[in-house]
């Protein structure tokens, strides 16, 4: 897959599993049926969101193998470098709205778990960003798998947004 098919069919996938999954559970397993309130939103839309960049930070380290078998992938169009800070960018602003939709919570407990971890998460992004060398496949493939570790901490703080 090109990195645009797999960027489309990664927001597509996890969009359609969030939202089935909930839909399941609040309809077949607590009888209730389905609100789309503020945290189902932000869940989903994080959650995809966040999706869509793994899947375009999957190209940064075969950038080699894409251009020798022609997959005009957007790292292989835009580069190593651009590519991998347009990622980190795209994160750190799903961090701000995250942080933001703490803030606005009417939940005090809720308001400061959000914003804390949601600063945390966003500070251990940027400052391992900062320090990768990306000219060093190694080091961008470390990377990569670094970012799921905050990807699976957002499903520790996620049922806690209110």
């Amino acid at each position: 897959m090109t990195g645009k098919a797999e960027t489309v069919n990664g927001f597509c996938s996890t969009l359609i599993v969030q939202i089935a999954f909930y839909l399941h559970i609040q309809m077949h397993v607590y009888g209730r049926p389905a609100v789309f309130s503020k945290s189902v939103i932000f869940a989903t839309a994080f959650m995809s969101f966040f999706s869509v960049v793994i899947a375009l930070f999957k190209d940064i380290p075969d950038i080699v193998g894409d251009k020798i078998f022609g997959i005009r992938s957007f790292t292989v169009r835009l580069g190593q470098q651009r590519v991998f800070w347009i990622c980190i960018s795209l994160l750190e602003m799903a961090y701000l709205v995250a942080l933001s939709v703490g803030v606005t919570s009417s939940c005090i407990w809720s308001k400061w778990i959000t914003v804390i971890g949601h600063i945390v998460l966003a500070s251990l992004l940027w400052n391992h960003a900062n320090s990768i060398d990306l000219k060093n496949k190694n080091a961008i493939t470390s990377f990569y798998m670094f970012m799921w570790k905050p990807f699976y901490a957002e499903y520790l703080i996620i049922p806690l947004v209110r």
